[in-house]
C-alpha cells in the first residue's frame, strides 16, 4: 500500500486538493448573493446574516466529530461522503427559491457545514500523513494556499456568478458546484487509498460527541453576541450571556463524558501536552490574524477615498505574496521544521502591520499601502495552516491525526468568529484613520502573542 500511495501521490493530491478547493471557496462565495437572496424572500437583514452565521456554527461544531469518525472509519469512506453531504446541500439551497424558501435554505447550508466540516480536515489529515515526512510540509503548504486563495477569492466568484447569470438565477452559485463534486467523488473512490478503518474498536462517544457540539454551537452562539463597542451591554443581552452560560455549565458534563468514554471525541490530554496547548493557541491568533483580511477593503476605501466596493482589489496584494509564500514555506519546513519558519513569518507580518500603521496610515498612497500589505501577505503565507497542521501531526499519532487537525481547526475557527468584534471595536476607538492604525496594531498585538507563544515550542524530535 506504501508503494501504491507514493506512484499516485500527484493524483491523490489532486484529488484532495479540489475538494479543498471547493470546500474554500463556499465559505465566502455566498457573501455577495445574500442582500439578492434576502430581497427575493422579502426578508430582513437581521434574518438573512443566517445563511452566513448558520454555516460557520455547524462547520466548526461538526469538525471534530466528523474527525473522529474519520480516523474510525477511514479518511477515504469520510472524504467521499462529506463531498457527496455538501453537494446535497446545495441542491437543496438551490431549489429553495422554487420550494421550501428561506428555511429550505438554512437546511442546505447545515448539510453543506457538515460536508465541509468533513472535506477540510480530513484532506489535510490524510494529505499530512500519505505523504513521506521529508515532503509533508510542502504538501501541507500546497494545502494551505488552496484553502487561502479560495477563501479569498470566494466572495469574487460569488460576484462574477451573479453578474453572469442574473440576480434572479441566484440558485447558480450553488448549483454550480454539482458536477465538481461528482467528479471528485468518483476519482476519490477510483484514487484514493483505503485508509486504516478501526471497526472493532471501543464504541463511538456520542454523549461526548453530542454535548461538544453543543457546547461549541452555545459558545460561538454567544461570541457572536458580544459589541466591544458596547461591551456592557452586549454581555448583559440575553441573547450573548445565556448561550455563553449554557456552554460554560456543560463544561463539568463534557468533561465527565470524556473521562468515562473509552475512545473520547476530544482527548483531554492535550491539554496536559504542551506543545498540543502551544499549538491550539498559536491557531487560536493565527484565526483572528487572517480573519482581519476581510477588513482590507474598507480600509482601502477609507484611507484613499475610494468608491464602495472597489477596495477589494488590495486583498491580492496580500494573496498574491501569501501564494507564493506558502508552499515555499512548506518547502522550509520539511528541511527545518515548522517553528523556525512560523517565527520568521509572523515576524514578517508584525513588520508589515506596523507599516501599514505607522506609514502608510500617516500619509495614504497605493503605493504603501500595497506594499504593506504584500509584506503581511508574505508573513500571512509563511504562517498559516501548514506549520501548526505539521506541528499537531508531529504530536499526536496517525490514528487520531483527523480528530487532532479537526481540534486545530476548531480553535482557529473561534479565532475567526471573536476576532472581528475587537477589530471594529479598535477601529471606534479613534477618529478617522486613527482608528484603522489602532485596528492594524491590534492585529500586530496578535501575531505578537503567537510569536512569543512559538519561542516555547520545542518538537518531539528536539
Amino acid at each position: 500500500m506504501a508503494e501504491t500511495k507514493r506512484g499516485n501521490l500527484s493524483l491523490i493530491l489532486a484529488v484532495y486538493l479540489t475538494g479543498l478547493l471547493i470546500g474554500g471557496l463556499y465559505v465566502g462565495m455566498v457573501s455577495p448573493v445574500r442582500t439578492v437572496v434576502q430581497a427575493d424572500f422579502g426578508i430582513d437583514g437581521g434574518t438573512g446574516i443566517w445563511m452566513i452565521n448558520i454555516y460557520t456554527l455547524f462547520y466548526a461544531a461538526l469538525i471534530p466529530v466528523i474527525g473522529k469518525i474519520a480516523d474510525r472509519r477511514g479518511r477515504r469512506n469520510v472524504f467521499t461522503i462529506c463531498m457527496g453531504v455538501f453537494c446535497l446541500g446545495s441542491i437543496l439551497c438551490g431549489l429553495s427559491q422554487q420550494v421550501g424558501g428561506f428555511g429550505l435554505l438554512l437546511v442546505g447550508r447545515v448539510i453543506q457545514a457538515a460536508g465541509a466540516g468533513g472535506i477540510i480536515p480530513v484532506a489535510n489529515a490524510e494529505i499530512g500523513t500519505t505523504f513521506p515526512k521529508e515532503k509533508r510540509g510542502m504538501a501541507l503548504g500546497i494545502a494551505a494556499v488552496v484553502v487561502g486563495v479560495s477563501n479569498v477569492l470566494g466572495a469574487v466568484v460569488g460576484s462574477a456568478v451573479v453578474d453572469a447569470f442574473g440576480m434572479a438565477n441566484w440558485p447558480v452559485v450553488f448549483y454550480l458546484c454539482i458536477p465538481f463534486c461528482l467528479v471528485v467523488i468518483a476519482a476519490a473512490v477510483t484514487v484514493l487509498p483505503a485508509s486504516a478503518t478501526t471497526r472493532n474498536r471501543a464504541p463511538m462517544d456520542m454523549a461526548g460527541s453530542v454535548l461538544f457540539v453543543l457546547f461549541v454551537l452555545l459558545l460561538l452562539l454567544g461570541v457572536k453576541g458580544l459589541d466591544f463597542t458596547a461591551f456592557a451591554e452586549s454581555v448583559t443581552n440575553p441573547a450573548t450571556w445565556v448561550p455563553l452560560a449554557v456552554a460554560v455549565a456543560l463544561l463539568p458534563l463534557f468533561r465527565l463524558a470524556e473521562q468515562r468514554a473509552a475512545d473520547p471525541v476530544f482527548h483531554l490530554e492535550y491539554l496536559r501536552n504542551r506543545p498540543i496547548v502551544i499549538t491550539m493557541a498559536v491557531s487560536f491568533f493565527i484565526g483572528c490574524f487572517v480573519i482581519s483580511l476581510v477588513l482590507v477593503p474598507e480600509l482601502a476605501e477609507y484611507a484613499l477615498d475610494m468608491p464602495v466596493g472597489t477596495g477589494g482589489y488590495y486583498v491580492l496584494a496580500i494573496g498574491l505574496t501569501s501564494f507564493v509564500a506558502t508552499p515555499v514555506a512548506g518547502k522550509v519546513i520539511d528541511k527545518v521544521g515548522p517553528k523556525p519558519v512560523i517565527l520568521l513569518g509572523m515576524s514578517i507580518s508584525i513588520a508589515g502591520l506596523l507599516f501599514l500603521a505607522l506609514v502608510a496610515m500617516a500619509a495614504p498612497n497605493p503605493v504603501t499601502l500595497a506594499a504593506g500589505l504584500a509584506i503581511v501577505g508574505l508573513g500571512m503565507g509563511m504562517s498559516m495552516g501548514a506549520p501548526t497542521n505539521y506541528m499537531i501531526l508531529e504530536n499526536t499519532g496517525p490514528e487520531e491525526s483527523t480528530s487532532a487537525i479537526a481540534t486545530i481547526t476548531l480553535i482557529r475557527q473561534i479565532g475567526t468568529t471573536l476576532a472581528p468584534a475587537i477589530f471594529i471595536a479598535l477601529i471606534a476607538t479613534g477618529v478617522g484613520l486613527d482608528g484603522y492604525r489602532n485596528m492594524l496594531l491590534g492585529v500586530a498585538a496578535f501575531n505578537f502573542c503567537a510569536l512569543v507563544l512559538m519561542l516555547f515550542y520545542h518538537s518531539p524530535k528536539e
